[in-house]
């Protein structure tokens, strides 16, 4: 883990917005985050996840539980997060547990 993970893993450890965050008093033992971490398995399926991830949202947006324009934005914010991995400058962090973060 280098020093920017660690140093997001402790603002992460000490947030609410963490998916345990609400749960809990305090954040889990540092093994524990290293043995739940799947980002570095979780990124070789980027293609995959986002494909699905715009199909779920192109579902939302036909059974109109999200607007066109928030679909539009989804599959947009997508498309462009996976440039930026294609590209090499999207920044994959441990610090989140998995890529879905």
């Amino acid at each position: 883990m280098n020093r920017k993970d660690k140093k997001r893993q402790c603002d992460i450890r000490n947030s609410k917005s963490t998916i345990w965050g609400g749960r809990f008093t305090s954040g889990p033992a540092q093994i524990m985050e290293q043995i739940n971490s799947s980002v570095g398995f979780d990124q070789r399926l980027y293609n995959q996840d986002i494909a699905a991830s715009k199909a779920h949202s192109s579902m939302l947006t036909d059974q109109k539980i999200i607007s066109k324009k928030v679909g539009s934005a989804i599959s947009d914010g997508l498309d462009t997060i996976q440039k930026e991995i294609e590209n090499g400058t999207f920044e994959f962090s441990n610090a989140l547990e998995d890529i879905h973060m």
